[in-house]
């Protein structure tokens, strides 16, 4: 059983500063961690005031955070390299999940079983994944007809593939093959772009310089408390999907299912944990430039920016010296 709170609808704490953390998309089973530690009062516990805010339709997350210094966001690597690039005064300081759910998703009968079966076959991609699917093609197409890509809007694409009009099209891994499960009755193929060399990281936490430099503790009491909040979600994922289908998601949105929340939250939290046994939200700061390096030669970004003014390397996972509570027990 999940521990129990107050209401969702305020924000917590009365501590100061007030911050907003600025989602990159509406309430789902991707923020598990972070609705949980609402929920839990674990914001209260830490005596900071969050508003989270669910992403709104023409939001680019990386100027909001731009504009106010205090509205901490997260967003796909490759789009915090990009507004550092162009000269916003952010800086990435963690990651919730350590790989892309980036993926493209066929038919179980398409006969796509690995990237080079959409060899010269048509592939339905959004603006925002075409240029990092072109990454990943050049790399795997070099003796081989590459793929016929073609740049959609997500309306209709599961209709568009079912009547073949592509043989496949882009997803995110981790909702929305489930999504198409639910509608369909049909499981997709699903290619991870992370296994064909898409090494980024996804969901990265990130802040204005100013609120790093003036509010450091602030920031760092935050990330002690969504990571928490993920430790606690992993404890019950059958219960905080549950929580979240009643407490936060949009009963009229096509999250507001829990069986689809549950196996959401199941992808979701393999991807948080990662594979490598580092702390939760850990970002490698080779890795962090190498990718850089690999969009900044495709295009993808304009330049690839120092990393010292990328990255707070060292400030998470905090030093061990730097003790942190376990989430609360009553699960």
């Amino acid at each position: 059983m999940l521990p129990l709170s107050g209401s969702a609808a305020a924000p917590e704490g009365s501590g100061s500063p007030a911050l907003r953390l600025q989602l990159d998309w509406v309430f789902n089973a991707q923020f598990a961690g972070v609705l949980l530690a609402r929920h839990a009062g674990l914001y209260t516990d830490r005596g900071l005031a969050v508003e989270i805010l669910p992403w709104q339709s023409g939001m680019a997350v990386t100027e909001r955070v731009a504009r106010d210094p205090y509205t901490v966001g997260c967003a796909e690597q490759n789009l915090v390299l990009a507004a550092q690039a162009e000269g916003q005064p952010i800086v990435a300081l963690a990651a919730m999940f350590q790989d892309s759910p980036l993926a493209l998703m066929a038919l179980p009968n398409s006969g796509v079983n690995v990237l080079g079966d959409l060899s010269g076959k048509p592939v339905g991609v959004h603006v925002d994944g075409a240029q990092v699917l072109e990454l990943v093609i050049d790399a795997h197409f070099e003796a081989a007809p590459s793929p016929a890509v073609q740049r959609i809007p997500r309306e209709a694409k599961f209709e568009r593939l079912l009547a073949g009009e592509f043989a496949a099209v882009q997803c995110y891994g981790v909702d929305e093959p489930i999504e198409f499960l639910a509608q369909t009755g049909i499981e997709p193929r699903v290619l991870s772009l992370s296994d064909y060399g898409h090494d980024a990281y996804a969901q990265v936490l990130f802040a204005h310089r100013e609120l790093l430099l003036r509010q450091s503790t602030a920031v760092l009491e935050l990330l002690q408390v969504i990571f928490n909040g993920w430790r606690l979600a992993a404890t019950d994922p059958a219960a905080t999907a549950d929580l979240l289908v009643e407490e936060f998601i949009d009963p009229a949105g096509h999250y507001h299912d829990v069986a689809s929340q549950v196996a959401s939250l199941e992808r979701v939290l393999v991807n948080v944990q990662g594979s490598s046994g580092v702390p939760l939200g850990t970002i490698d700061p080779v890795r962090w430039l190498r990718t850089a390096e690999q969009f900044a030669a495709r295009g993808i970004i304009p330049a690839v920016p120092p990393l010292g003014a990328s990255l707070a390397v060292g400030f998470w996972p905090p030093a061990p010296t730097v003790s942190e509570p376990e989430p609360a027990a009553d699960v």
